[in-house]
């Protein structure tokens, strides 16, 4: 099992967004600390190339904001991406992921449009039996795919690989 936020399956691109976006180190048997977000630049970049080609992107959202609770020691040698991101309150902090920060900003408004859209509104009884609920393809960027996890917890990215490849190949779901 994988703790990667994306996974690319032949030329698609699945990306969970939310809490796993955050990278940990292991400092010890027991110990980890985060030292920063996905993607990184370079990831951020070959991105936003992805997008320009119109390559097929299937982004999965959770939940907005993501709010990680932390022990502030663990921030001790956190970078200062992440120092920024957090709110400290003694012991405690929260580190505020930013929602959908990665990708370009009308395709992040569209993200936020979607999600908000869907909150508001219970699936209906079909929809259930998918642990996904999917946005209508805009025609603009038809290869960029916006879907809401409909379950509790993070989804497992690699279930996700067989309905994001009938999802691009035209199949219906």
């Amino acid at each position: 099992m994988s703790n990667e936020p994306a996974l690319q399956t032949d030329d698609v691109l699945i990306v969970a967004e939310g809490a796993g976006r955050l990278t940990w180190h292991r400092t010890g048997p027991a110990r980890w600390r985060p030292v920063g977000l996905w993607p990184t630049r370079e990831q951020e970049a070959d991105v936003a190339a992805r997008v320009r080609r119109g390559a097929p992107l299937l982004v999965v959202l959770a939940e907005m904001p993501t709010v990680v609770p932390l022990l502030t020691e663990e921030l001790v040698d956190a970078p200062e991406e992440l120092l920024q991101l957090a709110e400290f309150t003694g012991y405690l902090c929260e580190l505020t992921i930013p929602f959908l920060g990665w990708l370009p900003s009308e395709l992040r408004e569209r993200g936020c449009r979607f999600i908000e859209t869907t909150r508001r509104r219970t699936p209906a009884p079909l929809t259930m039996h998918s642990p996904l609920q999917f946005e209508r393809a805009d025609p603009a960027t038809p290869h960029v795919v916006f879907a809401r996890w409909l379950r509790s917890g993070h989804p497992p990215i690699e279930d996700l690989v067989p309905m994001s490849t009938r999802l691009f190949s035209g199949e219906s779901l």
